[in-house]
């Protein structure tokens, strides 16, 4: 079986975009009412981050070809849409969107951009010692520019959007999302990586949103 069966399986399971709903244009969430603590907040990036990079490990989302595999394809295009959807602890994610550029069907070095749509479905995440039910509006807009290189890999994208969340003890309220990161990673060292703006209120800088490494 040709490896670009499992290019954006690989590829995704490195580095996969969230993205909001609305259409092609980011909403800005909002802060209102009661406040979440950093490691509830940490604990959702972490959730999100599981439950897309499921997403990203599906080989069937972009396929060689049929008919015998004879022969590599060197570099591929890639124009592939993504409709899934991922389970919470209860309730789903579901992501939609697009991702396109080029993969070497033989080393894998890729050039790609992903805009993905991530829709909450009263998805439940335990945080510390509560559960949190996540729903719209907005969603989170998660757009990603990345390359992979054969011992190499850098990101850089932006999330904004937000979410409503009811939690565990009785707390309700919104949260507004709007950050900006750029990741460096070659082999051998330690990853590169950088976030600022905000989310729920806070310096984005003190969490660890998904970046695909």
């Amino acid at each position: 079986m040709r490896r670009s069966r499992l290019v954006f399986g690989i590829a995704t399971g490195l580095s996969i975009a969230l993205a909001g709903c609305g259409g092609d244009e980011a909403v800005l969430g909002v802060n209102s009412g009661d406040q979440l603590s950093d490691g509830e907040i940490q604990a959702l990036f972490n959730a999100l981050g599981a439950a897309i990079g499921g997403i990203g490990g599906s080989p069937h989302l972009v396929r060689a070809p049929d008919g015998p595999m004879l022969a590599s394809l060197g570099t591929i295009s890639v124009d592939q849409s993504v409709n899934e959807t991922a389970p919470c602890e209860s309730g789903t994610i579901g992501v939609t969107g697009k991702v396109e550029g080029t993969v070497d069907d033989e080393t894998f070095e890729s050039d790609l951009s992903m805009r993905l749509t991530l829709n909450f479905n009263t998805c439940a995440v335990t945080a510390e010692t509560q559960t949190l039910t996540l729903s719209n509006p907005p969603g989170i807009v998660y757009d990603m520019n990345f390359t992979i290189g054969q011992e190499s890999f850098a990101a850089s994208g932006s999330q904004i959007g937000g979410f409503e969340f009811t939690t565990g003890d009785g707390r309700v309220g919104s949260c507004a999302i709007d950050l900006n990161f750029d990741v460096s990673y070659t082999t051998g060292t330690t990853p590169n990586s950088t976030v600022s703006g905000e989310v729920c209120g806070r310096s984005a800088a003190q969490f660890e949103p998904y970046t695909g490494i």
